[in-house]
């Protein structure tokens, strides 16, 4: 009775089979240039080996396996059959290869199981690279246009911003494809580091390009004591937010003092040194200048 089953439950795949239904998974078979297909049946290996396992492409012969093998032009040293399933690798892929494969198997007790199944070859995706705006990027007045370039075959372009998936909406814009992001105009929040992936069934690559917003100065303070004991250490500090870095410059009572650091440093406070002080930042750059004025009195010792 068993083997009445096993018999029915045979028969019943191989018919199936013939068909070509399920002798491979749904889809094509996906390849890049230069590496390796596996065309995978769904056979368990038999009892007895097969009689015949015949794979072509587009008609023409790759190899027939009997007793002995014929094996087609260009495929001696490029394929590997499994002879007991009727799998084949097929290596150093080329554009060419692609296009439609067919099995044709003979089992020992001569049913034929046909199966086939498409092979997409895909070349490398190389050279990848941004390519950013050729000039100064001034916030809340520039715009800027991210194109991601590269060579091969393209299925798939994908964003990130300092690793964080990049999404359209408010100031930014993709094209079809994603190939380009706009940005206009940029923020200074827009500044940091841009990868486009591209992708294929069968390779990758990523770019990136580092994007700078050059803004202020803006948000000046100054730090520093108001009143400062005779001989004592003082420092009046200019902060200010800029990009690129604002140039200082430091005048006392409305005179020049020669100082261009963002620290003023009076190493030992002498009562010249009670006036007004201002600090000029300057973004070299955008050629915006902000002042901030600080006031200092110098009383004597234990006053």
């Amino acid at each position: 009775m068993e083997t009445a089953v096993a018999i029915s439950l045979t028969l019943f795949i191989l018919t199936g089979l013939c068909a070509g239904q399920g002798l491979f998974p749904q889809g094509s078979v996906n390849g890049a240039e230069g590496g390796t297909a596996m065309f995978i049946t769904n056979l368990i290996p038999p009892a007895q080996p097969f009689i015949i396992i015949s794979w072509t492409v587009g008609g023409a012969n790759i190899i027939t396996s009997t007793s002995d093998d014929s094996i087609g032009p260009g495929y001696g040293d490029r394929i590997t059959l499994n002879k007991t399933t009727g799998s084949l690798e097929l290596r150093n892929l080329t554009l060419a290869d692609s296009g439609g494969y067919r099995v044709a198997i003979t089992t020992a007790t001569a049913e034929t199981i046909n199966g086939s199944t498409e092979l997409v070859v895909y070349e490398n995706i190389s050279d990848a690279n941004i390519k950013g705006p050729p000039n100064h990027l001034f916030a809340d007045w520039s715009s800027a246009n991210l194109t991601c370039e590269a060579a091969g075959n393209i299925t798939t372009i994908q964003w990130t911003k300092e690793g964080q998936p990049l999404s359209a909406g408010g100031n930014i814009l993709f094209s079809e494809e994603n190939r380009k992001v706009s940005i206009s105009p940029v923020k200074r929040h827009d500044s940091g580091e841009y990868v486009c992936k591209l992708t294929n069934p069968a390779s990758s690559a990523t770019a990136s390009y580092r994007m700078i917003v050059n803004y202020g100065p803006e948000s000046m303070t100054i730090l520093g004591r108001h009143i400062a004991e005779v001989e004592s250490f003082t420092l009046i500090y200019c902060s200010v937010q800029s990009v690129p870095p604002a140039t200082f410059t430091w005048l006392f009572n409305g005179q020049q003092t020669g100082v261009h650091e963002a620290g003023y440093i009076i190493r030992s406070v002498s009562y010249n040194n009670s006036g007004d002080y201002r600090c000029d930042a300057r973004n070299d750059l955008t050629g915006n200048v902000i002042s901030v004025d600080h006031s200092l009195s110098v009383k004597g010792t234990g006053l």
